[in-house]
């Protein structure tokens, strides 16, 4: 049973050259060494006298899987081109690769072979000429997987007869070798970031930043970045150049990326693209939201509005793959292709988006009947950034017992369902006011994707319909003011009208200037810190007459420890 595979540009070859290479395809190499020096100048010959590149995929026992005709580029995944099952792949092959070019041409791979054979996974890579140089020596390269910032390490250069007779065993580094038996070893998902960067150093790395932690909030690992900054010709097809996207591909092989994320919303043409052109999974910004959002959403109302978000993001993404269920029948309207099972796939989505809003329509109207039974009291929601620590103020402001305390993590979008609690105010005499209602709303993000601001339209009311907004910033976060701004702009898109008191959190864990320059921004910030119970006491009197008549909000405070 022959194991060698013939595949490539092999359509325009006469039946001589085709055998001559299945010939090549059927000779065995020492399993002990790199290769057969024989087969190697034979193939050489091929390679000169057909004008087109040859490689090699050998096996541990030595013997050819296949045999590639043309440029590596085009081959795709090697690794699904070889015969047999995964079983048979083995994790120790080796790639010989026959090029052609000038002698005195440097023998190190382009970004895109070096993709292709990092997809490969080759324990060594042998490079070579196809013709001998001054007496007899053939020009070679011995390339190992790298294990620092190369993707290829330089293992050898010299005569191909010498590279040859290497052990292959001896040639694999440790490091290498390690990497490749962590790849086995199933772990959370490894992402690569692809980001259009401005001119703001600052403004870059807090975007980066925040990008990483939603990757995170999503359960994955952010493992590399690719950065590119922002043109006026860019391409709408890619958004990032060619040369970029080469780079992040080879860079998501070297670091072992399972999935690439952008920064910004992509269109389902750019995003097909990206795939294509990365070979690997693409989601953007506004699809790891979602995931974000299904992953913490633990109500009916919040799993509800999430799928309905989700579905509206991927109805326009849908891809089909040609023709298929053809109507049978005759008669005018009813030969040649039926409908398409991506059609009937849109259809059944656009159905279940009817029904989940009319789910989601039901949902704001049986809230709006809760806000009304509670008309007569005060109603305060607090706002803000997601992971400002609204949660914990809530559970501050209110002293819940640790069970009936709202969830508050270090995460984004910790919290999604809105959370109401009654709380009491006691003045000086120790005599109760009448109580007021808070409620913890969503976190609000830049950029936040129009499908879950209409999906979550019910549950942002809640802070819509308040008599006044605590807008909450996170003063340890060094870029507050532009999530403020973000908050502010969001409310003021959502046609918000009430009283906004913006409260400073985290006090204990940010420099003095940072309360400076709170005072200088927002004279009239409350500060406090949630988790210390500092300020809250402070915070609890000004509530008892806030927000007033006019819907003003009183000087800044610094309490004191």
């Amino acid at each position: 049973m022959s194991q060698g595979v013939l595949a490539g540009r092999t359509a325009g070859l006469r039946p001589a050259e085709k055998r001559r290479l299945e010939r090549l395809c059927h000779r065995r190499h020492p399993a002990d060494a790199t290769a057969d020096l024989l087969t190697l100048q034979r193939l050489a010959a091929e390679s000169h006298g057909l004008e087109l590149p040859l490689s090699l995929v050998v096996d541990g026992r030595g013997l050819c899987r296949l045999l590639w005709v043309g440029d590596l580029e085009q081959s795709g995944r090697l690794i699904e081109r070889l015969p047999g099952s995964d079983r048979r792949q083995g994790n120790d092959l080796r790639l010989i690769t026959c090029r052609r070019g000038s002698r005195s041409a440097p023998l190190l791979p382009g970004p895109q072979e070096s993709v292709v054979a990092l997809d490969l996974g080759p324990c060594l890579w042998l490079r070579y000429v196809d013709a001998a140089g001054a007496g007899g020596h053939w020009p070679a390269l011995l390339l190992t997987p790298g294990a620092g910032d190369s993707p290829w390490h330089e293992q050898a250069e010299g005569d191909l007869a010498d590279l040859c007779v290497q052990d292959p065993a001896s040639l694999v580094v440790e490091p290498a070798a390690a990497e490749a038996g962590s790849r086995a070893t199933k772990g959370p998902e490894r992402v690569l970031l692809l980001c259009l960067v401005g001119g703001d150093p600052q403004h870059t790395r807090r975007e980066e930043a925040e990008l990483e932690g939603l990757v995170r909030s999503a359960g994955a690992v952010p493992v590399g970045i690719v950065e590119q900054k922002r043109r006026s010709g860019e391409s709408h097809l890619t958004i990032w150049g060619e040369g970029k996207l080469q780079e992040a591909a080879l860079e998501a092989r070297r670091l072992q990326a399972d999935l690439v994320v952008t920064d910004r919303e992509l269109t389902p043409v750019q995003a097909r693209n990206l795939e294509r052109l990365l070979d690997l999974p693409v989601s953007d910004r506004s699809e790891l939201i979602l995931d974000i959002f299904a992953q913490r959403a633990a109500s009916g109302a919040g799993r509800l509005q999430v799928e309905l978000a989700q579905l509206r993001y991927r109805l326009p993404r849908l891809t089909g793959r040609g023709l298929s269920l053809s109507r049978q029948g005759g008669g005018i309207g009813t030969r040649g292709p039926g409908e398409t099972q991506l059609e009937k796939d849109r259809r059944a989505i656009s159905r279940r988006v009817e029904r989940l809003q009319r789910d989601v329509k039901r949902l704001g109207e049986h809230r709006a009947r809760l806000r009304q039974a509670r008309t007569g009291l005060r109603r305060l929601a607090l706002v803000g950034y997601t992971n400002a620590g609204k949660s914990s103020l809530l559970n501050g402001l209110t002293r819940v017992a640790a069970a009936d305390a709202v969830l508050a993590e270090n995460k984004l979008f910790a919290t999604l369902d809105p959370t109401t609690r009654r709380l009491t105010l006691i003045d000086a005499e120790g005599s109760a006011d009448q109580p007021l209602l808070i409620t913890d709303t969503v976190g609000f993000i830049r950029a936040l994707p129009a499908q879950l601001m209409e999906a979550f339209r019910s549950t942002i009311e809640e802070a819509l319909d308040a008599d006044g907004l605590l807008l909450v910033v996170d003063l340890a976060d060094p870029a507050w003011p532009e999530q403020l701004r973000t908050v502010r702009s969001i409310l003021e898109g959502l046609g918000s009208l009430a009283p906004q008191l913006v409260i400073g959190n985290q006090i204990d864990r940010c420099p003095a200037s940072e309360l400076e320059r709170a005072r200088a921004l927002e004279p009239s910030m409350m500060f406090v810190s949630a988790t210390a119970d500092l300020g809250l006491q402070n915070l609890r009197e000004h509530l008892r007459h806030w927000p007033d008549e006019a819907g003003n909000s009183s000087e800044a405070a610094v309490p004191t420890s």
